[in-house]
């Protein structure tokens, strides 16, 4: 059947159609007859596909990072308009966007949303390739393939057969999310759908006077499959693979078109395409424009809070010093020791100067390379390096051209960065373990797809300094699926890409942690015995002296025998002397690197500190730039709005948001909470000879008075609370496992005193807390088929019918919510899953409303009286206002929701030009707190909100 079907539409392709005067005259005789129409079951119209692509684009807008550029996007558009005239979509309004993936793709949305990576215009050579890309897009888009798709869906998992309004298609959507997990579903065959998309992208291609072999040059290019196309007998084996396929029909299209057909791409064109695809690539933007409105308030705050150092170096010269942040990149001269240039760059590893000190180099989580020069003060290069398979764990080499790769496969590419070619392919080099395995799983989830370098340590790996060599080592398992344990290791010279053979004590050394000391010699730890670990000469093997060593990360200084370990114990960073042996161990940033005699490290206040090693002599300091926020740990908004109480790792403050400065500025601290009176109380970790303690500040004289020490390590506090729980066995002895899953006590205290608000024990399962710091609501939440679910509800009339009512139980939830001054019930809630279609990621309950964020990028709304499902909205619940109905959802990063949570309208939408750090509504629900990750305080006007609200 597929032949024929082929068959036919080729026959089509050699007839001739004339649309236009214009092409008449251009391709006379040239083009094929238009593809035939989709006979398929499909309940959408245009119309309402727009309306479900809507939806969709809500549903994933997380886990895309969108280049918000009109004229970057502009050549895009052009492109489709082009093409799009060919197709029948006269009632679709496409829309283009760029996005950061980690691979070269596109995708199209329902309705026309047309989305191409970076990486694939990285990838295309010109125009017509592009457009290529884009008509097998909009192939699907005339297929109507989604709504085709979503048709069978709605009818097989929910027996749905018509749609009617947006609101209508929504709940239906939503539906499908629900019950996802509950019947397995045969979709169409994917494969003969891209053929499809291809036919009918084709037919728009020649048409709009693109080249049109360039469909096809461009994905045998992209699959890497080397002009195979397979045949008869590979066919008949089932050896030929779908790539091969489609570029058999691709070609076949191309063959029965007359020659001559399609001019050649002037060379206008081809510099036009030249310069957009190189300002696409070298685009660093923040890809959002702001678009406020009732702003009542903006101030930035003062002083900043100081983002954390987290890589520190020197350039091989010693003359530079590079300073990098949770968003970027200082560079600073040493002599003076001061700022030259800052380079942003959010999602980078760990920047390195070049060996011959003139340049910066760095990578990004999605593989892009970027070059800076340093007396320029300026990017050089970038190169949006191309993977098919994602990579698990990556490493840079120092001069930036080669990128080192653990893929999904567990093969070790090393890629020459310029051209994307393999130097060095080492098949199936690691084979993780069950717990590796799980962990990998874990890593791979909790990111997403948004990320082609994951980041993940599961083997060693390094180059040494100048860039000479490369080696890469593991104990673990000989393959996949085997059985036995053994040492895995490579060694590549990088200059002339050749094997470097390893003696068997460096084998030995670079299996379970080692660094480069220098450029000759190698430091490892010895698994079998760790007394004799070693500092050899590399790649000879000749033991310069024996260390003991224990398995941490290692980095070698600069200049000088030292080695940095982290962390040492409760310390996050250790300095060992190779001479001496002696380890210094570092309580500040895990941060800092040596040349020669002198060490820079970050100061407690946040600047940048240059020291001889002899007496730890401070030499001078150098303030960084005000940067954007990291990782934050608290932010906490007092009830009147006066006072945020903000921390990071390291540092923390609480500013007086009606002067905006600060009234505080301390070290970091993992909890807390402004009171009426004025006081903040912090929970502070333990450091230097301070225990870990709940301190109270007076914000008015700055005086601190220490708590308690805190005893238990399972304690938090969030807000004016602390959560304890421990073993209700009752005291546990050092060193004692305790199993946390069941026969717990959990214990409220006030944050203020550390006394007992109240307490309760689980004899059975133990439930997942989640507290509301200004709600005032603690939510336990535990697994419908868990014992103390099953007792709590057999005692409820109301949950007991409601269980009955359920389909099944697998992955259903019980939720229980206590007042977190006395412990008292509010109320209690079922939560079905669709046999585990979502999970519940976090719960927070305020008033009659109780917000939950599942993994499927939604806010679920619940009344805590009635039982009943409320609604949805797409992102994670950012703020909630009982008091005048008000959820405020962020989505897409730095665009925040408002919805009427009776009715769950969008009431209005705010936009920054940098991502929400946190965000509060008032007490009355009439003002919104938003800070962003550029420190900038905003308070706007809910009022009119509210007001339309309270009429509904």
């Amino acid at each position: 059947m597929k032949r024929l079907i082929s068959s036919h539409l080729f026959l089509w392709l050699l007839l001739c159609s004339g649309f236009t005067a214009e092409l008449k005259a251009q391709q006379s005789n040239c083009l094929p007859a238009p593809p035939p129409t989709p006979n398929q079951p499909n309940i959408f119209t245009q119309e309402q596909e727009v309306f479900l692509g809507d939806i969709v684009a809500e549903k994933i807008l997380k886990d895309y990072r969108i280049i918000e550029d009109a004229e970057l996007t502009a050549f895009l558009t052009r492109t489709g308009e082009r093409l799009v005239k060919y197709l029948p979509l006269e009632k679709i309004k496409l829309q283009f966007f760029l996005v950061d993936l980690p691979d070269a793709n596109a995708f199209v949305l329902p309705g026309g949303r047309v989305y191409v990576s970076r990486k694939l215009v990285a990838l295309v050579r010109s125009e017509d390739e592009l457009a290529g890309v884009i008509s097998h897009e909009l192939g699907h888009l005339a297929a109507r393939d989604a709504a085709i798709d979503f048709t069978r869906l709605l009818k097989d998992l929910l027996g749905v057969t018509q749609v009617t309004d947006r609101r209508d298609i929504f709940e239906k959507y939503n539906q499908l999310v629900d019950n996802a997990a509950r019947k397995a579903v045969r979709l169409r065959d994917r494969e003969k759908g891209q053929m499809v998309a291809d036919q009918m992208g084709f037919f728009a291609l020649v048409s709009a006077g693109y080249d049109p072999a360039a469909q096809a040059r461009f994905w045998d290019r992209m699959t890497e499959i080397k002009g195979r196309k397979g045949g008869f007998f590979s066919d008949l084996f089932g050896t030929t693979k779908p790539e091969e396929r489609r570029y058999r029909e691709m070609m076949r299209a191309v063959s029965s078109l007359p020659a001559g057909c399609v001019k050649n791409s002037n060379e206008v064109k081809d510099e036009a395409f030249k310069s957009w695809q190189s300002s696409v690539i070298a685009y660093t933007g923040l890809g959002r424009r702001e678009a406020l409105h009732g702003v009542l308030a903006k101030k930035q705050l003062s002083p900043p809070l100081r983002s954390d150092i987290v890589h520190l170096r020197f350039s091989p010269n010693g003359n530079y010093v590079l300073a990098q942040d949770d968003a970027g990149i200082n560079v600073l001269t040493r002599e003076p020791f001061a700022l030259v240039f800052r380079i942003e760059a959010p999602d980078a590893f760990p920047a390195s100067f070049t060996p011959d000190s003139q340049n910066i180099v760095f990578y990004t989580d999605n593989l892009r390379v970027e070059r800076w020069s340093v007396a320029e003060e300026k990017m050089l290069s970038v190169k949006e390096v191309i993977m098919r398979k994602g990579c698990l764990q990556t490493a840079l080499s120092p001069d930036g051209n080669f990128l080192a790769c653990l893929n999904t496969d567990f093969d070790l590419d090393l890629l020459d960065v310029a051209s994307d070619q393999s130097v060095m392919h080492k098949k199936e080099f690691f084979a993780p373990n069950f717990s590796e395995y799980v962990w990998m799983l874990s890593a791979l989830y909790n990111r997403g797809s948004s990320s082609s370098a994951l980041g993940l340590h599961l083997l060693e790996m390094s180059f040494s300094p100048d860039g000479h060599y490369f080696v890469a080592g593991f104990y673990g398992l000989l393959g996949l699926g085997a059985h036995r344990y053994g040492v895995s290791s490579v060694a590549l010279d990088m200059r002339t890409l050749s094997k470097v053979s390893l003696p068997d004590n460096i084998q030995e050394l670079v299996t379970e942690g080692f660094a480069f000391v220098g450029n000759d010699r190698l430091i490892g730890l010895n698994r079998s015995n760790n007394k004799k670990s070693a500092l050899v000469t590399f790649p000879e093997g000749q033991v310069v002296s024996e260390i003991t060593l224990w398995p941490t990360r290692m980095t070698s200084a600069t200049r000088g025998d030292y080695l940095l370990v982290s962390p040492v114990r409760e310390y996050p960073l250790g300095v060992i002397d190779l001479n001496t042996k002696v380890i210094t161990k570092v309580n500040l940033q895990p941060a800092l690197d040596i040349y020669n005699d002198i060490f820079v490290a970050e100061l407690r206040s946040g600047e940048l500190g240059l020291y001889r090693m002899e007496k730890n002599t401070l030499l001078a300091t150098a303030t960084l730039p005000n940067v954007s926020l990291g990782r934050v740990r608290v932010a906490e908004l007092s009830p009147d709005m006066k006072w945020l109480a903000l921390s990071s790792r390291s540092r923390g403050g609480v500013w007086n948001l009606n002067t905006n400065e600060a009234a505080i500025y301390v070290r970091g601290f993992r909890g807390g909470f402004v009171s009426r009176d004025g006081y903040f109380y912090g929970d502070f970790p333990k450091f230097e000879t301070a225990e870990r303690n709940i301190a109270k500040f007076d914000l008015a004289t700055g005086d601190v008075t220490p708590g308690a020490k805190i005893e238990l390590d399972n304690t938090t506090q969030i807000g004016p609370f602390v959560v304890v729980i421990k073993s209700a066995k009752g005291n546990v002895k050092e060193g004692e496992f305790v199993d946390y899953r069941k026969n717990v006590m959990l214990d409220i205290l006030d944050a203020r005193g550390m006394n007992k608000l109240w307490s309760k024990t689980f004899p059975k399962e133990a439930p997942r807390v989640w507290v509301g710091s200004q709600s005032g609501t603690v939510a336990l939440v535990w697994d419908v088929k868990d014992e103390a679910a099953v007792a709590a509800i057999k005692d409820d009339p109301r949950l007991s019918q409601q269980l009955t009512a359920m389909k099944e139980k697998e992955g259903d939830y019980f939720l229980q919510i206590l007042d977190a001054q006395n412990g008292n019930e509010l109320g209690k809630l079922l939560i079905e899953t669709g046999k585990g279609s979502f999970r519940l990621s976090g719960v927070l309950a305020a008033g009659d409303w109780v917000t939950l964020t599942d993994t499927q990028n939604r806010v679920l709304v619940y009344s805590l009286k009635t039982g009943e499902l409320k609604g949805r909205a797409f992102g994670k619940s950012a703020a909630v206002s009982p008091a005048n109905n008000l959820l405020c959802v962020e989505n897409e990063r730095g665009s925040l929701a408002v919805y009427d949570l009776k009715t769950m309208e969008k009431l209005d939408q705010f936009v920054f030009s940098s991502p929400v750090a946190a965000a509060r509504f008032n007490m009355d629900g009439r003002q919104l707190f938003v800070l962003t990750s550029n420190q900038t305080a905003y308070i706007l006007n809910t009022a009119a909100l509210t007001t339309q609200s309270s009429t509904k």
